[in-house]
């Protein structure tokens, strides 16, 4: 199998439209990409910041599932994007390893088991079980409820064009590669 971009990633003298000012301010290979659809991706990008920024869940709970998303969706890209994100917002690297390993790994509290589980769940096309959900609920308000299921489903959506797509990671050095954290114990 190939591991070529589908799409090129565009220059800033191909960029038209919305695609200008997305670029100027997001200025990364999956918005030079999507930018073949500049309208769409005109659209699509207050959506995306704001499940990424303006959410209600916790910095860490919000990384946790975004990571566990890139496992589940092998996005080499999203977990590029979100390791060295998650170690600035206080996270190690045992966490990034656990997220890795998944929801049964021994590190996690229950509430933390609870929300990679449910993670899971809605990646597999299931609901939540009720476990899970009452001990969510007893942590989250029913606005970081509708929130979780967001980012969720955002950065499932994000994931999908990154590998359907097979959008090429920036060559910055502090990108981390999910592979190394990808071992035997993984749960994926």
């Amino acid at each position: 199998m190939s591991n070529l971009p589908r799409l090129p990633v565009l220059t800033d003298s191909e960029l038209t439209g919305p695609a200008v000012q997305v670029v100027k301010d997001w200025n990364m290979n999956l918005h030079r990409t999507l930018a073949h659809s500049p309208d769409m991706l005109g659209r699509w990008l207050p959506w995306a910041v704001e499940v990424l920024q303006y959410n209600s869940l916790p910095e860490r709970d919000r990384e946790i599932v975004i990571l566990r998303v890139a496992v589940r969706w092998n996005s080499d890209y999203e977990w590029g994007q979100h390791a060295g994100l998650a170690i600035s917002i206080g996270m190690t690297e045992a966490d990034l390893k656990a997220v890795a390993r998944g929801p049964r790994d021994p590190s996690w509290s229950e509430f933390e088991a609870a929300l990679l589980t449910a993670t899971d769940s809605v990646l597999h096309r299931r609901p939540i079980a009720e476990k899970e959900w009452a001990l969510l609920a007893e942590h989250y308000s029913p606005k970081q409820l509708i929130d979780l299921l967001m980012t969720i489903g955002e950065f499932s959506l994000v994931a999908m064009m990154l590998t359907s797509l097979r959008i090429p990671l920036e060559d910055r050095p502090a990108l981390r590669s999910l592979a190394p954290y990808l071992t035997d114990e993984a749960t994926l």
